[in-house]
């Protein structure tokens, strides 16, 4: 490199392999994840994905991981070359794996069979993999609805005994082959193999229940290239259903599903202003001068801009992190307008001279979110780094040197893949900017009690159940800071609960004169096994009495309003109902759930003697006071 040259910011593949491999060699566990996340987003190379998979493999997982899983892939061609990828691209997530592969084109024997090794394995996800030559679809079809309709029947029928087991099923739709024998004529015979496979491809979307993903190969294809997906060389050499060049492709996506899928979609994209939102710099060439909207440049800009109101609409919160002056970097918003989005559609306005780590260290506060739930968007490249150095558990999106790349480099980050879209996430972001309003009031409010009561809160609970429970899901797989246990369960293990006798699951709604903020806690309670002296009557005709709290769980949107003691009055109430005589809660402290680690104590329960590591407090329904709800409503819906 010669002097005065600046060192790019993403090194070539081949020096990354080595930086990856020096850092595994070192034990330099904390730079694995920042390293990974670089090689799996800027690379393809099949070559330096495998060698970064042999180097990971040695490795103490335990050291960088944030989370570990056993995952199973099942597929109807050769899936040994992606199966060796996977791990990769999950470790670029930080989830550590454990893989099991079963046989080539033994997926049905292997799934229905109980006793089978795929079974014995227990895994946590289980990938199902399939290729257009498994299809038992003709070239053409006399009756096109039968068939899409015996086709969709022979994978969903996979899916029972995977979701029985507690697994999170991910499973590839059909890539049709480029060519057929109607050639461009397909789009026109409703009965052709074309037609059918992408008919089958939305039925197989929208049969798929809690608990199943879904990767669109056809998606993956378009974007490689349907003969490179498509590579007959490899099928005919090693029944290898996808290219070889296709695979790191395939692999990203696949697990950007698997960790949207156990919630690790980032919740926030932080923004920067000048060069990313609008060209130019609004300091210097004023609001009339920026380049938003005319001309290629501008129109980029604000591609960008759509995109990332899209994005809000779809769920996600938006903030801006920028050095400039507040009125200069508000000015555009208030007054160009070529604008897209507007200063409502920010959940968190930071602009100062301090430097952008800072920045975004405060929207994190701002938005009680963690650091972690980040994704970082800024033209400059220093700018970047000094985040990927001060925060690397920030997400750093890579933008090309063109802003006509940036929307397209936003929409492909595997960070932001979702995992689910329910009604909730539709409101989201405006029931952020309404929690925004209720921090600005406590401002004003002369105590805390007063500004709690000025609030007006509401809390319903509801029992969990079948029109709820995609979102009780959802909140037990993505929520960290206030969750007792941090346990993710599945649809089938709620379900699981629900059919205890005795139980006591609730699902919590709040609102408050800002805002219906919607279903935020979720309490799972089952009966604790204990023993019953002879003789003696069960009060609520289960084992013993107690209430074990298996989780207990509120979205950080409501957090810091007292509104725990109010959901545990809830929860004592309908235990009282059933007859128990005492609740048991569960807390297991990590890193990451402070915020739960005292909802126990100012609930009212008692520590009993416990590890450390698996605390026991308890409460006694017959002789403690039950704890107060404060100045919140409390109402209770349906079988509580």
């Amino acid at each position: 490199m010669s002097a005065g040259t600046a060192a790019p910011e993403v090194p070539e593949p081949r020096q990354l392999l080595r930086q990856l491999q020096g850092a595994v060699r070192a034990g330099r566990s904390a730079d694995l994840v920042p390293l990974l996340r670089t090689l799996v987003d800027a690379t393809d190379d099949l070559g330096v994905w495998s060698g970064a998979a042999r180097a990971l493999r040695g490795a103490d997982a335990g050291a960088w991981s944030r989370r570990s899983l056993r995952l199973a892939v099942v597929g109807t061609s050769t899936t040994t070359h992606l199966t060796q990828l996977l791990p990769l691209v999950l470790a670029r997530h930080g989830l550590a794996c454990e893989v099991h592969e079963t046989p080539y084109g033994q997926h049905v024997q292997e799934v229905l069979d109980p006793g089978s090794a795929l079974h014995a394995f227990a895994p946590d996800v289980v990938l199902v993999v399939v290729d257009e030559h498994a299809s038992g679809l003709p070239d053409v079809s006399e009756d096109p609805a039968a068939a899409v309709e015996q086709e969709v029947a022979r994978w969903t029928g996979l899916w029972g005994p995977l979701l029985a087991r507690g697994a999170l099923v991910v499973q590839t739709t059909f890539a049709p082959e480029p060519d057929g024998v109607f050639g461009d004529l397909a789009l026109r015979v409703p009965g052709s193999r074309r037609r059918l496979l992408r008919q089958v491809n939305l039925a197989l979307g929208d049969a798929a229940p809690e608990g199943v993903l879904l990767v669109d190969a056809e998606s993956a294809a378009a974007s490689v290239g349907a003969r490179a997906w498509h590579d007959d060389r490899y099928w005919h050499l090693s029944k290898n259903g996808v290219g070889l060049g296709a695979l790191p492709h395939l692999a990203r996506r696949t697990g950007a599903v698997v960790a949207a899928g156990l919630g690790l979609t980032r919740k926030c994209v932080v923004v920067d202003l000048d060069g990313t939102l609008w060209g130019g710099v609004v300091g210097e060439d004023g609001v009339e001068g920026l380049a938003i909207g005319d001309g290629p440049d501008g129109e980029a800009h604000v591609a960008l801009q759509e995109h990332l109101l899209a994005l809000r609409r779809r769920g996600v919160l938006l903030a801006v992190v920028t050095k400039n002056n507040e009125a200069d970097a508000r000015a555009p918003f208030e007054r160009h307008s070529g604008m897209r989005l507007r200063l409502e559609h920010f959940s968190a306005f930071v602009a100062s001279w301090d430097d952008k780590p800072g920045g975004l260290r405060r929207v994190a506060q701002e938005l009680s979110l963690g650091t972690d739930s980040l994704v970082f968007v800024d033209d400059n490249p220093v700018e970047r780094e000094a985040v990927r150095q001060a925060l690397p558990e920030v997400e750093v999106v890579l933008l090309p040197p063109e802003a006509s790349g940036y929307a397209a480099a936003v929409a492909s980050h595997p960070s932001l893949e979702p995992g689910a879209w329910t009604a909730e996430d539709a409101v989201r972001a405006d029931r952020y900017a309404a929690r925004a309003a209720a921090v600005e009031a406590s401002a004003s409010a002369g105590s805390r009690e007063e500004f709690l009561q000025s609030l007006d809160m509401e809390v319903v609970a509801e029992p969990v159940d079948e029109s709820n429970l995609r979102r009780v899901v959802q909140l037990l797989g993505k929520t960290n800071q206030f969750n007792t246990t941090t346990r993710r369960h599945g649809a089938a293990e709620v379900d699981a609960m629900l059919a205890v006798p005795g139980e006591v699951c609730l699902a919590l709604r709040v609102s408050d004169r800002f805002a219906d903020h919607g279903l935020v806690a979720v309490v799972l309670g089952v009966p604790e096994e204990e023993p019953v002296a002879a003789g003696a009557e069960r009060s609520d005709g289960g084992p013993g009495g107690t209430l074990r709290i298996d989780s207990w769980l509120m979205s950080c949107r409501v957090l810091g309003r007292g509104l725990e003691t109010a959901a545990m009055r809830l929860v004592a109430d309908a235990a009282v109902r059933r007859g128990h005589r005492r609740l048991l809660g569960e807390l297991v402290p990590t890193d990451r759930n402070a915020p739960a680690q005292d909802a126990y104590a100012a609930a009212g329960f008692r520590r009993l003697e416990s590890d450390e590591a698996h605390q026991l407090w308890e409460l006694d329904l017959t002789t403690d006071d039950l704890p107060s709800p404060g100045p919140v409503r409390l109402t209770t819906r349906g079988a509580t």
